[in-house]
């Protein structure tokens, strides 16, 4: 802790305010050194260049100009955050085949946007492992990572809270402690909605695609706003408890980028707020931690320009499949903008049930009435969930630019033969239509990929035959990427990537950026380290890479946690490159 007038003054108001909100300080011995991670969602390496260049990240711009080093690294397939983040978390996704799949043990669609599916799928995923932030906190994120304070995460949405228990006297001293932080973000709060709609108005008026998105407006002035700056003062008081492991997720480019493009000035400019919440991370470790801290952002995936495929062809992907060979000629797709809101909407109403009912009645039911007006207008016509049919034999669910599709009545997964029985001349159709890239099927126990008018087993192809992936990555990492998510339990029958032409990706959802398929910078984020960190982030080939490094290096996990796993678990990543340098 550096000794100074700012930094006492800050010291003492975050005594003053742990004291009020009966937050213990971290039980674990104070000189082992801690870390936080702190990711901006989305964000790719090739991008975050592009922005600090541009001028919208001074900070890190001059981080890395003295303390730091940034890696570009490669989050494997799908470069989804879910299936990143139990790989962070557990050094494990052995079954978290996108954001959206169906589940054909539950016969039912899996949205890890929903608490309780989301809980589940971490269960699964952790398989008893104690996570690697099981003394720390997390905030914002998809999976909780065994966290001892999880706030505003998904899995563990109701179990934590931030803050706990407001009564109004404790509204009044947060105002009192932190001023200018919570009414710039109430302020700010207010204004972005403003922001989106005139943004959203330029971006249309200028040709660009802008993908219709329910409560958008809404949704992004409290994840990129509120629940921002809330992160960041709740990261504040751990650094001051001296949590040894803290987490945080900030989302606001995520959700902006999927709106209105990844290179969108719009996106750009929502960085400048998250380089804000970094140096004020940065800040506290050298005015107010109470142990020595190594601090690392880092982006979970990147993301890829995109057009949605409607947009393109006129038609969904499930509209085309139930049209070519499909009985009777009806398919369902699973519409994800709904319980994107409503997932949003959770997180509002835990917040209100901790401030609203114990500082006013009149502000709990102005904000829950409020809610249920957002819930009527903007995701009322969604609620089913499902288009078409819901008897349809086929099942389409979309992860962006990946397509899980299932064949709902075959009780057993059908490899490529099963699949021309069921639906003749399906495969041949999505393999010619210019929107499809490529489509993994099984082939008895293996796995075969179908692209133009070749079918490639990928466990037996030579180098000749993986050529076509190179517009995608190193041949024989996507080899590997492609043979792990076919080999997923909960799988697609059919996993169909969209068209990358180079520069844009089609996206099966309705997304100006895309990501969770191939093509582009979507699946190469970035890490910015400590100098001092002696590891080689670059040969890191997937996000499983990532657990044995921090758990090794930090002693928080449990050993299991580093040396077991489904075969992406604790790999060495010299080991990973031998294994696919055989080309």
């Amino acid at each position: 802790m550096r000794l100074s007038l700012r930094g006492t003054l800050s010291a003492i108001k975050a005594a003053a305010t742990l004291r009020r909100l009966q937050l213990p300080y971290s039980k674990i011995e104070g000189r082992r050194r801690g870390f936080i991670i702190l990711q901006i969602d989305a964000l790719s390496h090739e991008d975050l260049h592009r922005a600090m260049s541009d001028g919208h990240l001074p900070f890190l711009h001059r981080l890395l100009a003295s303390s730091h080093t940034v890696s570009q690294w490669r989050s494997g397939a799908p470069s989804d955050t879910a299936a990143i983040q139990c790989s962070l978390m557990y050094g494990k996704k052995s079954n978290v085949p996108g954001f959206y799949w169906y589940d054909r043990r539950k016969q039912r669609p899996v949205i890890c946007s929903w608490p309780l599916d989301m809980a589940a799928v971490e269960t699964e995923n952790a398989d008893g492992s104690a996570g690697l932030f099981r003394h720390g906190s997390v905030y914002m994120g998809m999976a909780a990572g065994g966290a001892q304070r999880a706030v505003f995460t998904t899995s563990a949405l109701g179990r934590t809270s931030f803050p706990p228990k407001l009564t109004g006297i404790d509204v009044f001293l947060l105002l009192v402690l932190n001023p200018w932080r919570l009414f710039r973000a109430a302020f700010l709060t207010v204004a972005e909605i403003f922001i989106e709609v005139y943004e959203q108005a330029i971006a249309r008026l200028r040709g660009r695609y802008v993908a219709p998105e329910g409560i958008f407006p809404l949704t992004r002035a409290f994840t990129h706003v509120l629940f921002r700056e809330l992160t960041t003062l709740g990261i504040r008081l751990d650094i001051f408890r001296g949590v040894p492991a803290i987490y945080a997720n900030y989302i606001g480019y995520d959700e902006v980028a999927h709106h209105l493009g990844p290179r969108s000035t719009a996106a750009y400019r929502s960085l400048r707020a998250l380089d804000r919440q970094v140096r004020d991370v940065y800040k506290a470790v050298a005015s107010i931690g109470l142990r020595p801290y190594d601090v690392y952002v880092m982006s979970d995936h990147g993301m890829t320009e995109s057009l949605p495929f409607h947009h393109l062809y006129g038609q969904t992907l499930g509209q085309f499949i139930a049209s070519h060979g499909v009985s009777p000629p009806t398919a369902n797709e699973l519409d994800s903008r709904g319980y994107k809101d409503m997932a949003t909407l959770h997180q509002l109403e835990e917040l209100s049930a901790e401030i609203g009912p114990k500082t006013s009645s009149a502000t709990g039911f102005f904000v829950d009435r409020m809610m249920r007006l957002a819930m009527r207008i903007g995701t009322g016509p969604l609620q089913a969930g499902l288009a078409e049919d819901s008897r349809s034999p086929v099942l389409a669910i979309y992860s962006s630019a990946l397509a899980n599709v299932n064949f709902t009545q075959s009780k057993v997964r059908p490899d490529l033969d099963g699949v021309e029985a069921l639906a003749p001349g399906l495969l041949r159709a999505l393999v010619n239509h210019p929107g499809i890239g490529i489509i993994l099927v099984k082939c008895g126990t293996k796995t075969a990929v179908l692209h133009e008018s070749e079918t490639v087993v990928l466990e037996d192809a030579t180098c000749e035959q993986l050529a076509f992936l190179a517009k995608y990555d190193r041949p024989e990492i996507v080899q590997q990427h492609l043979i792990h998510l076919a080999s997923m339990p909960c799988a697609g029958d059919l996993m169909v990537f969209g068209a990358f032409d180079g520069t844009r990706v089609v996206n099966f959802e309705d997304h100006g950026g895309a990501h969770g398929g191939l093509g582009g910078v979507q699946m190469f984020p970035f890490m910015i380290a400590p100098s001092g960190v002696e590891v080689s982030f670059e040969r890191m080939t997937d996000a499983t890479d990532l657990h044995p490094f921090f758990s090794r290096r930090y002693q928080l996990a449990s050993k299991a946690n580093g040396d077991a796993g489904d075969g992406r678990a604790g790999t060495d990543p010299t080991t990973r490159e031998r294994a696919v340098a055989a080309c």
